[in-house]
């Protein structure tokens, strides 16, 4: 089967890998443009105040967040591949303002829900079930390598539903499948904040 790679080992492997601190860039680069428009002078303000200013716009959207998906968040199952599968079909629904909508802000304000249940929701329950079936686990070649978003989509379409699909009570191989889906979700949406970045530099 060859050297397994973990999901904590490709973390430190991808060099890249801090979707917290790119989504404060993105977030950063938002508050600019709508600070010029609102007569805020973001470029003058002192590094120090720079960084408060979009920490107060991360935590007001944090409250946001959770108050705009309050019964979401108060149905979430208790074992780690029901919350996978759980986040998985609310991320899938995401996908379609992601990829779609014509407003800018609204394919924004998407990505930014998707990040957050990634990394706050999804990846918390897989690093519990990759504890609790590590015996399971299978090789993933990540490759770290961007993709038109058209193909993009459809990778994410095809992964998340899989892992919505999947019955990893039922044997060992599902198990093993639960897991190789997460690691390809864990590149994909690495593509997807890639994607989202050069939007807002290229703008």
């Amino acid at each position: 089967m060859g050297k397994v790679i973990s999901f904590e080992k490709a973390k430190k492997k991808n060099k890249k890998f801090n979707p917290n601190k790119k989504k404060a860039k993105i977030a950063t680069r938002k508050t600019t443009c709508e600070s010029s428009r609102t007569d805020v002078d973001y470029a003058n303000m002192e590094s120090e105040e720079q960084i408060e200013h979009w920490k107060n716009i991360e935590k007001e959207e944090e409250e946001r967040f959770r108050e705009k998906y309050k019964d979401v968040l108060s149905a979430v199952p208790t074992s780690a591949g029901e919350k996978m599968q759980y986040f998985a079909k609310v991320m899938l629904h995401l996908l379609s303002d992601i990829f779609h909508n014509s407003n800018w802000d609204i394919r924004f304000d998407a990505w930014l829900n998707f990040c957050e249940f990634y990394i706050s929701y999804f990846d918390s329950a897989y690093s519990d079930y990759a504890k609790e079936n590590k015996g399971f686990e299978k090789e993933y070649q990540y490759k770290f390598k961007g993709m038109a978003a058209e193909k993009l989509e459809e990778e994410l379409v095809d992964c998340l539903g899989k892992i919505i699909a999947l019955h990893p009570e039922k044997t060992d191989a599902n198990k093993t499948a639960m897991m190789y889906q997460a690691s390809r979700l864990f590149e994909l949406q690495d593509s997807l904040t890639d994607l989202f970045i050069m939007e807002v530099t290229n703008d």
